[in-house]
């Protein structure tokens, strides 16, 4: 929902009196999705449902400016790290927050590393609107370049490498797997360009987590011992 509310808001409140059949299904989807979380809200135990309104309160004024005050998204050089604090905070801190889960060192390494991941992930995106993102936003393109940009990527990428040394659980099916992320993704940066296909970003780039998980849950059904 808050996806949808991020990337389609914008759209939406100029255009609502012609919206096209795509965007109500979008909306309409939202919908359900807001439903759902309202459901899933009341399921989670107290100690998680601060931290819910506080990752919905900053997705909320990330799009939408308070009295005088700019939306988060527009205020300078901050936009990829609130994101990526956003998405790491979800993923990794509200889970355990809401199983009970005693808080060590292997958490704080897994949250750095799903940070910087966000971070190099956003980079194919950032340098893809370098030619339409207001100079005022001072994106890391913007004020680095391109090539330097995607040095600093490959960069947080060893980072991400170097990290799961710290969080490895099945050393050798962990490390081809990460492998295997971080290869495609650093491919990804290589190739990034102003001038590349909206679906390169939009499908591809966008498609590297959900490639992660699938690699994740192939590994386990394959460790898993039979039960025959």
């Amino acid at each position: 929902m808050g996806y949808n509310f991020v990337k389609y808001f914008g759209i939406s409140k100029f255009y609502y009196r012609s919206l096209t059949t795509r965007l109500k299904e979008i909306q309409l989807l939202s919908l359900l999705c807001f439903i759902g979380v309202i459901f899933s809200f009341f399921g989670l135990n107290n100690a998680a449902k601060p931290l819910v309104l506080c990752l919905g309160a900053v997705t909320f004024f990330y799009e939408i400016p308070f009295e005088k005050i700019a939306s988060i998204r527009k205020v300078k050089g901050l936009k990829i790290y609130i994101i990526a604090l956003v998405w790491a905070m979800t993923t990794v801190l509200l889970p355990l927050l809401d199983a009970d889960v005693q808080f060590e060192a292997s958490i704080f390494f897994t949250f750095i590393q799903r940070f910087i991941f966000i971070l190099v992930l956003m980079l194919p995106f950032e340098i893809r609107d370098l030619n339409d993102d207001d100079l005022r936003l001072s994106t890391i393109p913007q004020k680095i370049g391109i090539p330097a940009t995607k040095r600093l990527g490959f960069l947080g990428l060893v980072s991400i490498f170097v990290l799961s040394f710290f969080l490895l659980q099945n050393a050798a099916i962990d490390v081809l797997i990460i492998t295997i992320v971080m290869v495609v993704t650093a491919i990804f940066l290589v190739v990034s360009h102003p001038k590349k296909p909206f679906y390169f970003t939009a499908f591809w780039v966008e498609s590297v987590p959900v490639l992660w998980a699938l690699l994740v849950l192939i590994s386990n059904l394959l460790l898993q011992p039979s039960t025959l």
